[in-house]
């Protein structure tokens, strides 16, 4: 996926419902543990990547404030960070079996279309942001019920995936819903797009 349909909102999962998956990583205790373990050096990474996404918002805004675009670095790192944690947290979950890519920019996770210019108003220092921060606070309380409905729906899911071969449909709504979801507010709140993120798992 490489472009979007006319209205649809810049941010999108481009990953689908895998026709099987492993039953290894369905075994209770063992499955988790060990990728948990092989997922460190992404951890790592993404922690290391968060550092200097913080260092880097210190300077983003002054080309959108006075220029009206984010700068081309800015939104490869910013976007980059999106779709890794994304792509990590898609295997973690199970929704793919293939161990993520390390790259900032693979195929198969998530597209964010680049915008052709940037609202200034979000760049204005402090107020852009207070303001950005209180009208998601919506979204992050949903955000929060949603996690914790994932995290107890991984208390059952393993008993489809090992016994069946076959990530649940529902599951695989629900999961990956809310991992879109995420990316959409992330990516509002990160400036990489200026249309607000819908309430919407599609």
């Amino acid at each position: 996926m490489t472009e979007l349909t006319p209205g649809a909102y810049p941010v999108a999962l481009t990953a689908v419902r895998p026709p099987s998956s492993s039953r290894f990583w369905a075994i209770p205790i063992i499955g988790i543990l060990v990728k948990g373990i092989i997922l460190i050096p992404h951890f790592i990474i993404l922690y290391v990547l968060g550092i200097v996404l913080g260092i880097a918002h210190l300077v983003i805004w002054i080309p959108v404030l006075f220029m009206g675009r984010y700068p081309d670095w800015a939104f490869g790192l910013n976007a980059g960070f999106v779709r890794w944690y994304l792509r990590m947290a898609y295997y973690l979950y199970g929704l793919s079996d293939a161990y993520p890519a390390f790259s900032m920019d693979a195929p198969g996770d998530v597209f964010i279309a680049r915008p052709e210019s940037s609202s200034r108003f979000w760049a204005i220092p402090i107020i852009g942001i207070l303001v950005k921060y209180i009208i998601l606070i919506p979204h992050f309380i949903v955000l929060y019920a949603l996690s914790i409905a994932v995290s107890a729906c991984q208390l059952v899911i393993w008993i489809w995936v090992l016994f069946g071969g076959v990530y649940p449909g529902w599951a695989f709504t629900l999961v990956a819903g809310t991992l879109v979801w995420t990316a959409r507010v992330y990516s509002y709140f990160l400036g990489l797009t200026d249309r607000y993120p819908p309430f919407s798992f599609s």
